[in-house]
């Protein structure tokens, strides 16, 4: 699963977009984000301005699972 295909599945679920962010906007709203960072994905949750999840995982596709996994699963 790629980016595209997570953003995809997600709307289709209906899960509400303020539960997650894949953009840069800076905003430290309480929310699942996820980035590429140095080589790796890095999916992690914003709580009160503070990383309370930050994992790291060599691929897309891994990466994308853990986050499909937290917000529908």
């Amino acid at each position: 699963m790629n980016l595209k295909e997570l953003k995809n599945i997600l709307v289709k679920c209906g899960i509400p977009k303020d539960l997650y962010n894949f953009e840069e906007t800076g905003r430290k709203d309480e929310r699942f984000c996820m980035k590429f960072v140095d080589g790796k994905w890095n999916v992690f949750y914003i709580e009160r301005g503070s990383k309370t999840t930050n994992l790291f995982f060599d691929t897309e596709d891994e990466a994308c699972l853990y986050l499909y996994n937290e917000l529908i699963g």
